[in-house]
């Protein structure tokens, strides 16, 4: 019997590790009835153990910054399965890097991408001229990198480099 009680437990741990904890989060005012629930974290490290997977920040960023914050969380479908984090860190002079994860697939109807394979591995979908989507174990990492002075060749670079910071 105890193994039983064990084992279940061990399953019902494993199973809720699939969906959003939305223990330690708020939702928003904003949320739909049922298909759409916006969640905020009280803290970045919040935001990220809420998820359903890992999420790896870059540490190695192209301006001064305090770091990212956490703008939030999406839960589309409204029941844990699909969420979609967004993070940002900012520095001076108008620099910032949006950073969106997300399960979801995403969809590119308006512009076909520029098709790149990082030295990391992983397949890089560019857009101009300044958004980089990688998948990385069906996650997807967007970054949106806004940094004035730099023309979109050195942001391309930019996004590249933060990309490739990205590990298993």
């Amino acid at each position: 019997m105890k193994k039983y009680l064990i084992a279940s437990c061990f399953l019902l741990l494993t199973a809720c590790s699939n969906e959003l904890d939305t223990s330690q989060l708020t939702e928003s005012k904003m949320s739909e009835e049922g298909f759409i629930k916006f969640y905020n974290a009280p803290s970045l490290e919040v935001a990220i153990d809420a998820l359903p997977y890992e999420v790896n920040l870059p540490e190695e960023l192209p301006f001064k910054t305090e770091g990212f914050k956490s703008l939030g969380i999406t839960d589309i479908g409204g029941k844990g399965r699909n969420p979609d984090a967004q993070f940002m860190a900012t520095g001076d002079q108008e620099n910032n890097l949006l950073l969106s994860t997300t399960m979801g697939n995403i969809d590119y109807a308006d512009t076909t991408p520029e098709e790149i394979t990082l030295n990391n591995g992983y397949q890089a979908q560019y857009t101009l001229p300044n958004h980089l989507d990688v998948i990385v174990k069906d996650i997807t990492y967007s970054y949106t990198l806004n940094m004035s002075g730099l023309e979109e060749n050195e942001l391309k670079d930019e996004l590249l480099k933060l990309a490739e910071q990205l590990a298993e």
